[in-house]
């Protein structure tokens, strides 16, 4: 199989609202042919770290230890364009990946327009979102049970989260449920890759149309 890179992406925030919240950590996967190339996890402190107690239970970030060890915007911004430019041509529109992944894209837009980074000059307006594959393999009978919950997606699919909860333990294991769904694909569609594009499938046979 020949794809285009992906760029997997999650999140840890202070909060729901991209508007008032703060962005505290952004990680970034990059996906090709099956295979997880390069991750980076970079944690960010805005200065005003504007978060709620609920966000902070389901994530467990200790603002005390994040102020020692999160970077400021700019070097934040630097750091990710270094990566960017490493992993992608400079002139191509990058397709970002994630599970339910608006949510991530509006506090990565909010966080980069606020701070002089154009979103749209590095990134495509098309997203890759193993919820909405997720759902369409159900409807299409490719899949028994109705996963809407990453970690029932995770369960299903035997992946371990290493993790769970930080940005980086999420955007891997998303971009494993991923080349999981695509394996899943084939199977459905009775194509018959070499060994190097259909590594071993871990989905349930049983469970499959």
């Amino acid at each position: 199989m020949k794809a285009d890179k992906i760029l997997f992406i999650d999140t840890e925030t202070g909060g729901t609202d991209p508007a008032s919240h703060s962005l505290l950590s952004l990680a970034l996967v990059v996906w090709k042919e099956m295979e997880i190339l390069a991750s980076l996890e970079i944690l960010i402190n805005d200065g005003q770290l504007n978060v709620t107690e609920k966000a902070l239970e389901i994530n467990g970030i200790d603002l005390d230890n994040h102020r020692k060890k999160a970077l400021p915007p700019a070097t934040a911004i630097k750091k990710l364009d270094r990566f960017l430019n490493t992993h992608f041509q400079k002139e191509e529109k990058i397709t970002l990946g994630g599970h339910n992944i608006t949510f991530d894209v509006n506090f990565l837009n909010t966080f980069l327009t606020r701070n002089g980074y154009s979103f749209g000059s590095r990134f495509s307006h098309r997203y890759v979102d193993t919820s909405s594959i997720l759902f369409y393999l159900y409807l299409t009978k490719k899949l028994k049970r109705k996963l809407t919950a990453s970690q029932d997606a995770f369960d299903y699919f035997g992946i371990a989260v290493d993790g769970r909860h930080t940005a980086l333990g999420d955007a891997i294991a998303t971009a494993q449920l991923f080349t999981n769904l695509v394996r899943l694909r084939y199977r459905a569609s009775k194509h018959k890759p070499s060994s190097n594009d259909m590594p071993e499938l871990f989905s349930p046979q049983n469970d499959m149309i």
